[in-house]
């Protein structure tokens, strides 16, 4: 019987072949994707669920009822008086107000509602009415 010894190593070391390593590549970014998409989804599920959870516990114990109200707008137009030469509160208060009206209320009124500081008057100063 003959037994043969050899002094050279000749191993190989098993490896991947290229493909291979591409391939896992491709399954470990298809991966990732597929659970940063598994993931967006389970948050926005969360927060719609949340929002849908709030708007039906804050209606349950309200009481308060809501009716349409028709709400017109009105708009008020004012007399206006151009201030001759001349004129004064008196005056003009007397010959706008109503019959029986208070004059001095009326002139109250008129120093208020044109936010005038004194009592003195402007030719072409424009004053409107109550």
């Amino acid at each position: 019987m003959y037994i043969a010894y050899s002094h050279t190593t000749t191993s190989t070391t098993p490896h991947r072949s290229l493909h291979t390593s591409n391939r896992m590549k491709l399954n470990s970014k298809l991966a990732k994707r597929l659970f940063g998409f598994f993931m967006l989804v389970v948050i926005l599920g969360a927060v719609f669920s949340f929002g849908a959870i709030v708007q039906a516990y804050a209606g349950e114990g309200s009481s308060i009822t809501t009716s349409k109200v028709d709400v017109s707008l009105t708009v008020k137009t004012y007399e206006r008086v151009v201030v001759q030469r001349g004129d004064t509160l008196w005056r003009i208060a007397s010959t706008h107000l109503d019959k029986g009206g208070n004059i001095r209320a009326y002139i109250d009124q008129m120093y208020n509602f044109n936010r005038l500081s004194s009592s003195v008057l402007q030719e072409g100063q424009v004053l409107l009415l109550p």
